[in-house]
């Protein structure tokens, strides 16, 4: 008890170590990646926002943002939906990481986050800071708004732009995701026109008054508040694109595995499953009796309930040459059942061959051969050539 009470977890049965692993312990590695990945991007996103306007202003250290919307950008605009995100995304469905325990194996390769990852994230955030501050710039160039008219754009487009890119990288969406970045939009809007329409003197000489009531009857606001996030995220949804059409990762084909209908999906998994237990089943033969392995390739179950009877040396000799005499002699086929693999002979082995089988604590395991499916060579499940089929299953 003082054990269970002083640990971090407790498992109450070991059964439950699979699910506990191979599901939650999947999605807590993905959902802390990716969210430590989004957080850096968001914020250095932002920040380079006001970075550009220093080369504008004779780096006095002002900012275009009301100070306000500084406060509340990451406070209250652009929390939720990252939040909701962080819990609650499933890359893949629970089903799926329990009949495929290899996609386990993207946590142990840290493939969810790489140093290329985060360089990338931060030369993406760049790139879209330049685009969020330049085209609101040329669009208001030699007008005759004031600063708060252009800098309030700035911080709609990058609050769209960082909604819309974490809806990118989001791989479940549930009433709650889609709830939650509607909610961020409109409560920035509400906040700016209550804010805008009660602060007449907040900032002289530039003040906030009545900013957002002129910019959204202004059709130029819609249009960059429309074009910069699409130019903003092209790349990297084009990048997405490309990448899990012509590259897919484990990961991706695991999620179009969900998509599959239910006889879609339980036939491919039969498949590999049955693959698996082969190449299984003929390590665990060869590993107990080479002889027998070497030859027939799988599979004899273990019968530990059973002590093998003592054998005089004469007749445990005899037994042996006659099982190599027999093993010339008989033509044997692996082939598999819903039970597993098994060793279906077509020529039965002597008597002699099947006392050498009891003595050495094995017994033979038979299926309806009509029930047998034998599957091709090359068969394979779509990410089978990327792995070793003899590891794929870590816990079963």
């Amino acid at each position: 008890l003082k054990a269970v009470m002083a640990s971090d977890f407790a498992i109450p049965r070991f059964r439950h170590l699979e699910k506990l692993l191979l599901v939650h312990g999947h999605w807590c590695y993905s959902r802390l990646a990716n969210m430590v990945l989004y957080f850096f991007y968001k914020n250095a996103m932002f920040v380079a926002l006001l970075f550009w306007y220093q080369f504008y202003c004779g780096f006095s250290g002002s900012s275009m943002i009301d100070q306000w919307y500084l406060i509340f950008f990451n406070l209250f605009f652009s929390s939720l939906p990252q939040l909701i995100t962080g819990v609650l995304d499933k890359d893949v469905p629970a089903e799926v990481l329990i009949a495929v325990p290899q996609l386990y194996k993207s946590g142990q390769n840290m493939e969810e986050y790489q140093p290329h990852m985060f360089w990338m994230n931060m030369i993406d955030a760049m790139y879209q800071s330049l685009v969020c501050f330049f085209i609101p710039y040329f669009t208001y160039y030699d007008s005759e708004v004031d600063i708060f008219s252009w800098g309030t754009p700035i911080t709609t487009i990058a609050l769209f732009t960082i909604i819309l890119h974490l809806a990118i990288e989001t791989k479940t969406w549930t009433f709650l995701h889609w709830s939650s970045c509607i909610f961020s939009i409109i409560l920035f809007f509400v906040v700016a026109l209550v804010y805008n329409a009660s602060c007449p003197v907040c900032h002289p000489p530039s003040n906030p008054y009545w900013t957002m009531e002129r910019l959204m009857g202004d059709p130029m606001f819609y249009f960059t508040c429309i074009i910069s996030p699409v130019v903003a995220l092209l790349p990297r949804f084009l990048y997405r694109t490309l990448q899990g059409t012509l590259f897919p990762t484990q990961l991706q084909l695991g999620r179009q595995l969900s998509k599959l209908s239910p006889e879609a999906r339980t036939q491919l998994l039969t498949q590999l499953n049955v693959k698996e237990t082969m190449c299984q089943a003929r390590l665990f033969a060869g590993s107990f009796c080479p002889s027998l392995g070497s030859n027939a390739s799988d599979c004899y179950k273990a019968n530990n309930q059973s002590t093998p009877l003592p054998t005089p040396p004469q007749t445990r000799e005899s037994l042996f040459r006659e099982h190599r005499k027999a093993e010339h002699e008989t033509d044997q086929t692996v082939a598999a059942c819903p039970q597993g693999a098994v060793l279906y002979e077509e020529n039965k082995l002597p008597s002699a061959a099947s006392g050498l089988e009891r003595s050495v604590g094995f017994h033979e395991v038979r299926c309806d051969t009509s029930e047998v499916e034998s599957l091709p060579v090359g068969t394979t499940f779509p990410w089978s050539s990327a792995v070793d089929q003899a590891d794929f299953s870590l816990l079963k």
